[in-house]
């Protein structure tokens, strides 16, 4: 970027004046000239040049004064004071409000121009500096909005995803279409109503919609068998959260699930299984999982039994808290608005 060489000179003094403009004209500037520090202020709001060279002591308005002014115009503008042998504690005190430098009377030529040259570099970088940085941080602004969006996308497709495997798992269980986005659902609205940290509702749902599927690794002669299991087939049957576990275990952003997908045949009174846990020794998204699945599975018709009206689920969940389901579940669960449930049930039916 190219440097503009305009300068604006404020001095009192008249023959000092026309010395420096003869001085900065024959070295290429185009030239300002002030007769004192108000002048100047009012020439430099109205043409902002990239550098200024002043007197210190003026009538009116000092050099300081006016150094004050043009830097709250200007936080990049070049000055350069001019100062006599006694001023020259007050001409450092000008650098420090943020003057490039102080020149002592009477001025050297070379040393002069070599000065303005300096201020208008270091002001030419501190403006591209400003401008890079703020380039910078644009970029850096539309790559985390672009990351944002990839990020809400993969999630999206994640999500997809499981429900579609969710689906899969329910068409492949005779009876249980759409329970895993009912199931799911329902768990979501009873976690908020539980308290469930935001953070947490993602492991949540991602539990719930693979919850069975470990039954990927169960026989279909006993998964879709008709009538009564025996012994040795119930065994079998029992091992799905096991086989769960370890498919979706080293999927990092499944890991989340494991709880749920473990642990979610355990009941409050330690009677579950497959590792007989007792109360909040549970997993909480197991518990929450628990109390939505045995109410999908009570108002929804099953090959093995009718459904019950929601009331008569609810007054069943009751009997059971305490004994296979955490009470304080089953309260948040009851919480739950029914026209929530309806439209969840309604929705889960949806192509």
């Amino acid at each position: 970027m190219e440097i503009r060489r305009d300068i604006l000179i404020v001095d009192d003094d008249k023959q000092v004046r026309e010395v420096l403009h003869q001085i900065f004209l024959t070295a290429g500037y185009n030239c300002r000239l002030a007769t004192d520090g108000r002048e100047g202020v009012a020439m430099f709001r109205s043409a902002h040049p990239p550098l200024t060279v002043t007197d210190l002591k003026m009538p009116n308005m000092t050099g300081i004064e006016l150094l004050q002014q043009v830097r709250e115009v200007d936080q990049d503008a070049a000055v350069i004071v001019l100062t006599g042998a006694a001023d020259v504690k007050t001409a450092i005190e000008s650098l420090k409000l943020g003057a490039y430098d102080f020149i002592m009377k009477p001025v050297n030529v070379d040393e002069l121009l070599i000065a303005a040259d300096r201020a208008l570099e270091r002001r030419q970088l501190l403006i591209e500096r400003r401008q890079y940085q703020a380039m910078l941080e644009s970029r850096v602004e539309q790559a985390t909005h672009h990351l944002a969006a990839a990020y809400r996308e993969l999630e999206s497709t994640y999500r997809t995803t499981l429900e579609a495997l969710g689906s899969a798992l329910d068409t492949r269980d005779v009876g249980t279409e759409s329970h895993s986005r009912r199931v799911h659902g329902y768990a979501l609205a009873t976690a908020r109503e539980y308290g469930m940290p935001e953070a947490e509702l993602a492991d949540l749902a991602h539990g719930v919609l693979l919850h069975d599927i470990g039954k990927i690794g169960i026989p279909d002669a006993i998964l879709l068998k008709p009538g009564p299991l025996t012994a040795d087939e119930w065994r079998t049957m029992r091992t799905h959260p096991e086989i769960g576990r370890r498919l979706i275990e080293k999927i990092p952003f499944l890991r989340g699930a494991v709880p749920i997908v473990y642990s979610h045949h355990e009941k409050w009174d330690g009677s579950g299984y497959p590792r007989g846990l007792r109360a909040e020794d549970i997993p909480v998204g197991a518990r929450i999982f628990s109390v939505v699945d045995a109410f999908d599975a009570m108002t929804f018709d099953r090959p093995y039994s009718k459904a019950i009206p929601f009331d008569a689920a609810k007054s069943e969940l009751k009997r059971c808290a305490g004994a296979h389901f955490d009470p304080e579940v089953v309260e948040a669960f009851l919480r739950v608005p029914e026209s929530l449930l309806e439209e969840i049930r309604r929705r889960s039916l949806e192509p």
